[in-house]
């Protein structure tokens, strides 16, 4: 094979609602990745942690489940799925802030692609589904649509 130039190929445009969607991923991942680096941080330094990193961590590599993690570290398991909330100037509340604003993200992303699908690309069919696909998210992430966790 030579390595002549070839000439440029041509690519697909990628469409607005993809560019919407990743957009919309990429800085609220970046975001929730920064606070929950600061909320571990702040764990690592704080004297007075509710669970001693080092049981947590060491718990979450050798691999237990969600019941495992909380089972003899003298803390109970939250029973409120959002309990960081009331815990948001601790590193735990912090951290699991990061990691719960990773997740809901994707909510937003859903209804700015549904939004420009609907407006821009008229393909409603997709817009609608990208909604549904939201709605669906954002009752799960609030307790509405339970989740077998354990």
């Amino acid at each position: 094979m030579s390595q002549q130039s070839h000439p440029e190929e041509s690519r697909p445009d990628i469409p607005k609602s993809g560019v919407a969607y990743g957009e919309t991923i990429y800085w609220g991942t970046i975001a929730s990745a920064v606070v929950t680096i600061l909320g571990q941080v702040l764990t690592f330094l704080t004297p007075g942690s509710a669970i001693s990193p080092s049981i947590l961590l060491s718990r979450i590599w050798d691999g237990k489940g969600v019941e495992g993690i909380w089972k003899g570290v003298g803390v109970a398991r939250p029973a409120n799925e959002h309990w960081y909330f009331a815990q948001i100037t601790t590193g735990e509340g912090l951290t699991m802030f990061g990691i719960a604003v990773g997740v809901f993200v994707v909510i937003p992303a859903l209804l700015a692609s549904a939004w420009v699908l609907l407006t821009r690309e008229g393909r409603p069919l997709f817009g609608v589904l990208a909604i549904i696909a939201a709605l669906i998210t954002l009752a799960s992430f609030v307790g509405v649509i339970q989740m077998p966790v354990g």
